[in-house]
């Protein structure tokens, strides 16, 4: 696994992330209707993932990027806050673009939550990945 990880080119775990968001907010209709029962809020949870796994994959590569084993809370806070203000700008998009996509502040929130938690998750994972055993 930490093979692989550090055989990718540099970044691209965040450009692929970050398509595959911008594909599935921006696109009217991403996924194909399906008759799935979802709980209420799953969408919220849904965004929660999705930009915990940009600001995990953003923290990831710039660890990797940099050569660092440590990622400092200081950081960890700018890429969760850039992880956040992406996902605010993709609210407004959706509202301007006026495709059928809904800007919601609940929505903005839920990126933030999941900003926040990827980027910490990332932290303790690059501990494990570029720590003492593992670029060696």
């Amino acid at each position: 696994m930490k093979r692989l990880f550090f055989s990718l080119p540099d970044w691209l775990l965040t450009v692929v992330v970050s398509v595959a968001i911008l594909y599935l907010t921006l696109v009217p209709r991403p996924l194909p209707d399906v008759d799935i029962p979802l709980f209420p809020g799953a969408d919220k949870l849904v965004h929660a993932l999705m930009f915990g796994g940009l600001a995990g994959a953003v923290a990831l590569d710039w660890a990797r990027w940099r050569g660092v084993s440590v990622l400092t809370p200081c950081r960890l806070a700018v890429i969760a806050l850039i992880a956040t203000l992406a996902g605010g700008m993709i609210e407004l998009l959706q509202l301007v673009m006026a495709m059928g996509r809904g800007c919601e502040l609940w929505d903005f929130v839920a990126d933030g939550c999941g900003a926040v938690s990827g980027a910490w998750l990332a932290g303790y994972v690059a501990g494990w990945l570029f720590g003492p055993t593992g670029k060696n």
